[in-house]
């Protein structure tokens, strides 16, 4: 258990050299991982890298790409004026029209509802001068939210889970509980981060914002269709001459042809059991794009954030490699070991919180949720409530910069305020690791001890 505890201990400290050098944490994980497997975990190079997360390196490829290419060719603008005209001009609905997008998405079927929203969330906030932490936790909440509802896949997963040990959850109230936290966490996150508008609240001109923006990507260089006149200027022809805002290029058409397919796909096809890439798909429909319009889609390479990539890869293969060592188990037996079961529950619920920060939600609930089976067996807690303390508390935290949401949602970020939004996003998704496993034992499980 002692070198268990020293891989955990060197991937703190891992964070705190890249915090105080100022190395790039993804490539320090990375290299640690690879030191760490070899000498301490005894494992060959090949099973220490065969951790390092390629399905979602395809899909932060292939989902910022395509977006990158709707970016270019001005589509994303068409999508994000016509939802703005459909608020009426109340810009502080924005956020909560990207949360009930997501959660429906989400709720009929695939989690990953986020991944679609989030772009169109982060393009809203920079046209519209709202805080782009508000925004892309508006989708990440609302999916969330929507992965809980008894037709999705945690909803599906913890009621499993539960009847396999012996419990049985109520999938509704599950449902309902999630809905009623990550709305409380939306309202909070507004209140939060709304010192951070660029635009003044009072400014009720919607989609102009007061100073003058960089070109959509980015800082995408204007050799592009829709790269070449700002934000502000067409988003003020939009405003004078509203008749003009439904007509769209034949590349647009096919582009909103290619996202509204990449939905139905994300929808429909996990309905039929079958298991897809997103990533590959999107990257399949960006590549279409590509041949087709090339000189549309020209300057989207620009705007794949391999850094994150890098991030998120070398974090994920640093995690792949405790849990292949066992350390996730060991911190698991640890808090079974705890004679008091209350602090027992905030243990797990915590470990588990951590560990999900970093790693896939999906895979972490079928290794914790059997960890509590020891605690349930002694009694005197609800079985139903644990269960569902433990899944909302690993999944909370999927805000992260190192969760898949919050690395697309960073990958989305135009460049300029990235680093603000990692940061942001650092700070949101820790405090959901504390956050998380206090307020849902104190509604779940504390009830059951009195």
């Amino acid at each position: 258990m002692t070198v268990q505890f020293v891989a955990i201990g060197i991937l703190v400290l891992v964070f705190v050299l890249g915090a105080v050098r100022g190395v790039h944490i993804g490539a320090l994980a990375l290299s640690a991982a690879v030191g760490v497997g070899l000498t301490l975990g005894r494992q060959p190079l090949e099973e220490v890298l065969g951790g390092f997360p390629v399905n979602l390196m395809v899909l932060l490829l292939g989902m910022t790409y395509l977006i990158a290419i709707a970016r270019a060719n001005g589509t994303l603008d068409w999508l994000v004026d016509g939802a703005v005209r459909r608020t009426g001009g109340k810009k502080f609905l924005l956020p909560w029209l990207m949360f009930v997008i997501a959660l429906v998405i989400a709720g009929l079927g695939n989690p990953l509802a986020a991944l679609i929203v989030i772009p169109i969330a982060m393009l809203l906030a920079e046209k519209n001068g709202r805080d782009p932490m508000v925004m892309g936790l508006g989708a990440v909440n609302g999916s969330i939210a929507g992965a809980f509802a008894p037709t999705s896949l945690y909803g599906v997963l913890t009621v499993s889970i539960g009847e396999l040990g012996g419990v049985v959850v109520n999938p509704f109230a599950q449902f309902a509980f999630v809905l009623a936290l990550v709305v409380a966490l939306q309202v909070a996150a507004q209140i939060l981060f709304r010192r951070h508008r660029t635009v003044d609240a009072g400014d009720s001109t919607v989609g102009i914002p007061a100073v003058p923006p960089e070109p959509i990507g980015g800082g995408v260089p204007s050799g592009s269709s829709g790269a070449s006149v700002s934000t502000a200027e067409r988003v003020e022809r939009t405003m004078s001459s509203p008749a003009t805002a439904t007509r769209t290029t034949l590349a647009q058409r096919f582009t909103l042809f290619c996202l509204a397919s990449l939905v139905v796909i994300v929808i429909a096809v996990p309905a039929f059991g079958i298991t897809i890439n997103i990533g590959a798909v999107a990257l399949a429909l960006g590549v279409v794009l590509s041949l087709a319009f090339p000189r549309d889609s020209a300057a989207a390479i620009a705007d794949i954030d391999w850094s994150t990539i890098l991030l998120v890869g070398g974090i994920v293969t640093y995690v792949a490699l405790l849990q292949r060592m066992g350390a996730v188990d060991a911190l698991g037996d640890l808090a079974a070991a705890i004679p008091s079961p209350l602090v027992a529950v905030l243990m797990l619920c915590f470990v588990g919180a951590l560990v999900s920060a970093f790693a896939s939600t999906t895979a972490l609930l079928p290794i914790i949720i059997p960890l509590s089976l020891p605690l349930i067996a002694e009694g005197g807690i609800s079985a139903a409530g644990l269960i569902i303390a433990l899944s909302v508390s690993a999944t909370i935290v999927d805000s992260t910069p190192f969760s898949t949401s919050g690395a697309v949602m960073v990958a989305c970020t135009p460049e300029a305020d990235r680093p603000r939004v990692t940061r942001g996003l650092l700070r949101w998704g820790l405090s959901m690791t504390v956050i998380g496993p206090l307020v849902t034992c104190a509604a779940l499980v504390i009830p059951s001890l009195l």
